[in-house]
């Protein structure tokens, strides 16, 4: 490929977030490309891709990519004139160019070969190539073989919204047994070609014909499931695709003049300017109390009596055997999950029987932690399973007996526990985002800079200069850290301020509001790496203690559990063979549907070593618990009681002969009017149909949007494949205003729902019934006549349809005076023992659509459920009485209520991107400082893993509380 004729080659370069690309055209048109990742040097790539393809004379080259415009001296043109002369060249009109790349997809829409928009994707990982790349890591797959893999499996439901969410969603699944690694990578494939899809539709703009450019291009299932998205479209996808951008630019150079030629070798390189940085993280080595010791030899002792302990999580599994009498682990395993925790804890088990060798050990109990925990006390015959928040914080204790703060950073969940006298009272987890765990970390320098883990912290300490990157997105640092690393910043300065912006995200997210004490302990596999506890103590300016195998303090935790419900006889001591549990295997004999609530959950009957055991469901119905945890009766479900008074005693009557049928979305403001709704549509003639959920319909939003609106739009879809007649759909404006002195506004998107609807569906106005209202008294009148022109649009006289409007004011009334009377006769019962109070907009917490089972979840313990508007009213200070949002200042009133009345714990729920919730969260948290408390977040995406372990630890935890007050109570009785 030598220019030995001395003609210019015409060549384009193209530097992405991820790979560079490069096309060499000669005279006789004939053209040569190339792509290679640049693992965040796309210096050191371009060196390699000129030492490869020399050239012995001058090149007229053009540089695009928006990286590029700040290395090198070279004449520069846009992706869009890039693409535009590449398309031109070719002839192509495409309707749509869809550009899928590393980090950000876009959807351009063209005219006549023009560009006339352009729609990128928001800077989540989780829509983009790289999204895939992650995921498939995560299993121990390379690109290529989760391709090939793929074509073997089947789809299965992911959290793809969110790269952290996905990762838990797939982790859940796979632990579980529920798919195979082929199955996550089918889905990871479709759904990526389905955010494709919805972004298309989103352009609305003309799809005849679509091509493909960008390095998805060469992923063949997913372009075959964009085919099936866009079957009426011509989808075009070139071998130029991949490098199109690059092609253009080379086009552009064909078209300089020939003393714009130049040698390789006088390529200059423009000086990056210096980013702002941290102090270097060896400042901090005082306040730093690392204990690990990394070859320390640890013995199996003759005839000792053993707790094997097993941490199955999300990312790593460990296992150890705890001496009993010495409180020592005298053996100890730490291998990669990689997505089947059963797999990795028969390697485990293999590695202890290794250890123990010829000795003879009494293993008299096993207890397992972690994620991973319920199918692997299964798979150990149902042993003992613990919270892996309560696991650590008993093992944090153990170590340090005053510790008051804990900070435990895992492979995917990071964790926050607050001590009070060496009981835990407070914690927090990760809410969304992967920014503060080891896994970014990890994915980061792996991916970007082709890293090892083990040399991480030995990178990091040598910086001289931390790059300051800040608390930011996991996705914003990953460009952020690219564009660091494009501008010339050394790798060990990069790595530092990874470390620095892991802490800061930590701090900022997880801690909040939060006090950290004096006594913090640092623990979880991340604490391995010396140089996160040094960015903790530089940012904390605390004294940091990191335990001798912090990577293991889950499994010491489960068996110092263990150990102390063996001490005080609710748990006996058993025998097991390690060889023996080695030869057991696990499978599903059967399935049955569990009949106790209404999701009808699929249960397993699994069976290991001959015997049999269920496995699965939303609730705690079938999980393994401690004795005194099976000794409660389950909990009342007040939920359920709301839902049954409301829809079904103050529901709809259906007529013989209606007027028609008016369907009202069982979505928003239904779950709080729906009285009123059912009876106005009764009055005026109609019958009433109520939607069923649906996801096809869910995923029917023009853009980003709640979840509970999502769900409004699932819900007017299903209505309109039911063929209803006529939408109830209205703007309520407020709720019943009891003080008539500040507005009692619902919701910003509930209010406009109708329009937003409207547009998604295209609904002909006529079917609309978008009925403006509000609740309080003070605009009952208005109300009434809005009444009466919808009374018109249904072809009713207006004063018929007022006086319909009256009753159906009425009977809402009523139904508020049957709630209240049930208050009234059965809440003081009810919070005599242990209550749980769901905190938020009912329709989220009282959807079973919405809430994943949330209430049959906690009343499954044994504890009580309430919703926010079932308790009294408590007097309000001045802040809390200038509040605007109905439920808002319910939630506001159930954190009030709940300070003040013993057995009564409040769960927080809200929903991603709720801007009334979002505007008061840390109002909520200040008010709950010191308190037990439990905050959700859901949204379409909401993976299983992370939702079971918060719920879970908040249970464990107030259930811990309950004991140690029940025990002091006894004490007193007894002196």
């Amino acid at each position: 490929m030598g220019n030995i004729t001395g003609e210019a080659f015409c060549e384009g370069l193209e530097i992405g977030s991820v790979a560079v690309k490069w096309v060499r055209r000669t005279n006789s048109q004939e053209y040569y490309m190339g792509m290679k990742r640049h693992e965040g040097n796309p210096l050191e790539k371009v060196q390699e891709i000129i030492k490869r393809y020399p050239a012995q004379g001058k090149v007229k080259m053009v540089v695009t990519g928006q990286a590029v415009k700040g290395l090198f001296n070279l004449p520069y043109r846009s992706e869009s004139e890039c693409l535009e002369r590449a398309l031109a060249h070719f002839d192509l009109k495409p309707d749509i160019l869809l550009s899928l790349g590393g980090e950000i997809f876009s959807v351009y829409t063209l005219k006549d070969g023009r560009i006339r928009n352009i729609i990128p994707s928001s800077k989540c990982a989780a829509g983009t190539g790289e999204f895939l790349v992650q995921q498939l890591q995560r299993m121990d797959l390379t690109l290529e073989r989760g391709i090939q893999e793929s074509l073997n499996g089947n789809p299965v439901d992911l959290a793809t919204r969110c790269s952290v969410y996905c990762k838990s969603d797939a982790t859940h699944k796979l632990n579980k047994g529920e798919c195979s690694r082929a199955d996550i990578a089918k889905s990871l494939i479709d759904d990526l070609a389905k955010k494709v899809y919805k972004m298309v539709a989103a352009a609305r703009w003309e799809t005849r014909s679509i091509m493909v450019i960008g390095g998805l291009a060469l992923n063949e299932p997913f372009i075959e499931q964009l085919r099936r998205l866009f079957q009426d479209s011509e989808l075009i996808v070139r071998e130029e695709s991949p490098c199109f951008e690059a092609f253009g630019a080379s086009l552009f150079a064909d078209e300089l003049p020939q003393q714009a030629a130049v040698f390789y070798s006088n390529i200059s390189i423009k000086e990056p300017q210096a980013p702002f940085s941290m102090p270097p993280l060896r400042q901090a080595e005082n306040l730093l109390d690392y204990r690990v010791q990394g070859n320390y030899a640890r013995k199996v002792v003759e005839g000792a009596s053993y707790i094997m302990g097993v941490d199955a999580g999300s990312t790593t599994t460990k296992a150890i055997l705890f001496n009993l009498s010495r409180g020592t682990v005298d053996a100890s395993c730490y291998l990669r999950t990689h997505g089947n925790p059963i797999t990795a804890v028969n390697n485990c088990l293999q590695e202890l029987v290794k250890q123990v060798g010829e000795k003879k050990i009494h293993v008299v109990q096993i207890a397992v932690t972690g994620s991973g925990r319920g199918i692997v006390s299964v798979f150990f015959e149902n042993c003992p399973s613990f919270n892996e928040i309560l696991s650590h914080a008993r093992a944090a204790a153990e170590e340090v007996p005053d510790v008051d703060t804990v900070f435990e950073i895992g492979g995917q969940d990071s964790k926050f526990i607050s001590f009070l006298n060496g009981i835990p009272v407070d914690y927090a987890m990760n809410d969304g985002c992967s920014a503060g765990t080891g896994s970014f970390l990890e994915e980061a320098v792996s991916v970007d800079l082709g890293i090892s883990v083990e040399d991480i912290s030995k990178k990091a300490e040598s910086s001289l200069q931390p790059i300051a990157f800040g608390e930011r997105c996991a996705a914003f640092i990953n460009t952020d850290l690219r564009s660091a690393l494009q501008q010339g910043a050394l790798p060990e300065d990069v790595i530092a301020g990874l470390v620095y912006s892991i802490i800061r995200n930590y701090i900022s997210r997880l801690v909040g509001v939060r006090e950290v004490g004096e006594r913090l302990l640092f623990q979880g596999g991340v604490a391995l790496n010396r140089s996160v506890a040094l960015a903790i103590a530089a940012l904390t300016q605390r004294k940091v203690v990191v335990p001798q195998y912090p990577e293991l303090m889950g499994c010491v935790g489960s068996c110092l559990m263990a150990q102390d419900m063996i001490n005080e006889g609710e748990l006996s001591l058993k025998t097991y063979n390690l060889g023996e549990l080695l030869k057991g295997a696990m499978e599903v004999k059967r399935t049955f549907k569990c009949p106790a609530c209404e999701n009808i959950c699929e249960i397993k009957k699994i069976q290991v070593r001959g015997k049999e055991f269920p496995f699965g469901g939303l609730c705690s119905k079938y999980e393994v618990k401690p004795k005194h945890s099976r000794l409660k009766a389950e909990g009342q479900d007040l939920v359920a009681v709301r839902n049954q008074l409301m829809f079904e005693k103050y529901g709809a009557e259906t007529f013989r002969h209606p007027r028609g049928t008016i369907g009202i979305p069982l979505a928003l403001t239904t779950y709080e009017f729906y009285p009123f709704y059912a009876k106005l549509i009764n009055e005026l003639g109609f019958n009433v149909s109520l939607s069923k959920a649906s996801k096809e319909g869910n995923a029917k939003t023009l853009g980003s949007i709640c979840y509970p609106c999502e769900i409004a739009h699932g819900a007017v879809y299903d209505l309109l494949q039911q063929g209803v007649d006529y939408i109830f759909l209205p703007h309520v404006f407020e709720g019943k205003n009891p003080d008539h002195q500040t507005h009692n506004y619902i919701c910003g998107n509930a209010e406009i729902i109708p329009d937003l609807v409207r547009t998604a569906f295209n609904l002909d106005s006529s079917r609309l019934l978008p009925l403006p209202i509000s609740f309080s008294d003070e605009f009952r009148e208005t109300s009434l006549k809005q009444i009466g022109k919808l009374g018109e649009q249904l072809c009713i006289d207006k004063n018929i349809a007022v006086r319909a409007g009256e009753r159906a004011f009425a009977h809402y009334e009523s139904y508020k005076t049957e709630f209240e009377q049930f208050k009234k006769e059965n809440l003081y019962k009810i919070i005599s023992e242990p209550t749980i109070v769901l905190a938020g907009r009912p329709y989220v917490i009282c959807s079973a659509e919405a809430n994943l089972a949330l209430p049959r979840k906690i009343t499954s313990r044994g504890y009580n459920v309430v919703t926010a508007d079932m308790l009294p009213q408590v007097e309000e200070n001045g802040a809390d009485r200038n509040g605007v949002w109905y439920f808002t200042r319910q939630t506001i009133n159930a954190i009030n209520y709940a300070k003040k009345t013993p057995n009564v714990y409040i769960c927080l729920v809200s929903c991603f991107s709720c801007v009334p919730d979002v505007s008061m969260y840390h109002t909520f948290r200040s008010k709950l400082a010191g308190e037990v408390f439990c905050y959700l977040e859901f949204d379409s995406h909401t993976a299983h893993a992370g939702f079971e372990t918060r719920v879970g630890a908040f249970l464990d935890i107030i259930e811990l509380k309950e004991r140690e007050m029940s025990k002091k109570r006894n004490f007193k009785l007894e002196a």
